[in-house]
């Protein structure tokens, strides 16, 4: 089923219920809008509960068990029936056509000759190159018949990037986005792929910034990763060097807090740390369109069913947006940090959820305040 072609659909008839364990006279109209969710976390054991009506079971006969007669012989009691994993949300997930495909390559061992092995290896990147170039194609189609049913007055521009569309779902939302991201890089790497061919998987880990997300192959998502997280713990060793006080510090400015922000959500080149500035519209370019986008995700996340009801990639890749640390993370620890995420920061009143965004955002996760009612700086990013 095409998840753009019902999304609104599904989201007008989406009726969940959502508490969080903070306590309810500390919450805005915005927070209190969040109690439609299914899920709540607990910020002092970090742990996330989830919570359906009516509660879906698997067929006894889905899975395979032995008999029960077998059963009460070894174990003396009836088989304990399994509850069923929920369904991830198509309100929530974008298709799966907007990540990366699944890359084949052959085995060394499988191949008679290194040539015969070179020579299938290229066929493989080169494969995967082409599929992701259709599936660039392909999102792009599903955004314009998106679009094309979204009455006028109410489709996303670019002019204004915080709108969230009324009838767009989080995967909608996150659809646009990502086809944007990818045909701005559609062309240049187009013509590299033209000029280098197979040989290009050995210059794109070098130019992460001129690949489409659907064209990147494991390796150079996984470089990326590495070099971001790393890159984001040298920016809080710095800036706690230079602020001990923390994100109230008097000296902390919006200034200041956008120079962390571009480093340590890997927005701005590394090249940049090495000379030791950032260059002037880096901000408007780069961190301004982050932080719309991330405005956006909240509130259609909170609206369509929290972090419980994400596919796991796509529940990676919402942490690594928000400069949570994903590497070596279990899933149950990320959706609890992507809860705490929502909590934290859900506010009616804009100014003061971007207060509470630049706040979490220049604290490392595990100092993350455990209640809601928080000083927050009297700037906003």
């Amino acid at each position: 089923m095409n998840t753009t072609h019902t999304t609104s659909e599904l989201k007008s008839s989406s009726s969940p219920s959502l508490f969080f364990s903070s306590q309810p006279h500390k919450f805005s109209k915005t927070a209190a809008m969040s109690a439609q969710i299914p899920w709540r976390c607990c910020a002092r054991r970090r742990t996330c509960i989830l919570i359906y009506r009516p509660i879906i079971l698997q067929s006894r006969s889905s899975y395979a068990s032995p008999p029960a007669h077998q059963w009460r012989a070894a174990h003396n009691q009836v088989p304990p029936r399994r509850e069923a994993r929920p369904p991830k949300s198509p309100l929530l997930n974008p298709p799966a056509s907007t990540r990366p495909p699944p890359l084949d390559v052959p085995q060394r061992s499988a191949s008679n000759s290194t040539l015969q092995y070179l020579f299938q290896l290229g066929k493989g990147y080169l494969k995967f190159y082409k599929d992701g170039l259709k599936a660039v194609m392909a999102n792009r189609r599903l955004l314009k018949e998106k679009l094309e049913r979204t009455p006028p007055g109410d489709r996303p521009s670019v002019f204004k990037p915080h709108y969230v569309p009324k009838t767009f779902s989080r995967a909608d939302w996150v659809l646009l986005w990502r086809v944007r991201h990818d045909m701005l890089r559609l062309p240049l790497f187009g013509l590299m792929l033209l000029v280098i061919g197979e040989f290009t998987a050995l210059a794109v880990i070098y130019v992460d910034g001129v690949v489409p997300y659907t064209c990147r192959i494991p390796k150079q998502l996984y470089s990326g990763l590495q070099k971001a997280e790393g890159r984001r713990k040298a920016a809080f060793d710095e800036l706690e060097a230079q602020y001990p006080h923390g994100v109230l510090s008097p000296r902390i400015s919006a200034p200041v807090g956008r120079k962390h922000v571009l480093r340590s959500l890997h927005l701005s080149g590394m090249m940049w740390d090495r000379l030791g500035f950032t260059p002037p519209g880096m901000w408007q370019i780069k961190g301004r369109l982050r932080m719309a986008f991330l405005e956006g995700d909240d509130k259609n996340l909170i609206e369509d069913g929290g972090p419980m009801g994400l596919e796991t990639e796509e529940l990676r890749i919402a942490c690594a947006e928000r400069g949570i640390d994903i590497l070596g993370k279990s899933e149950t620890e990320l959706r609890s940090w992507l809860g705490d995420w929502l909590r934290l920061t859900a506010a009616e009143d804009i100014s003061e959820r971007r207060r509470r965004m630049a706040t979490l955002l220049l604290t490392r996760p595990e100092h993350w305040p455990q209640q809601r009612d928080f000083a927050v700086p009297d700037w906003e990013l």
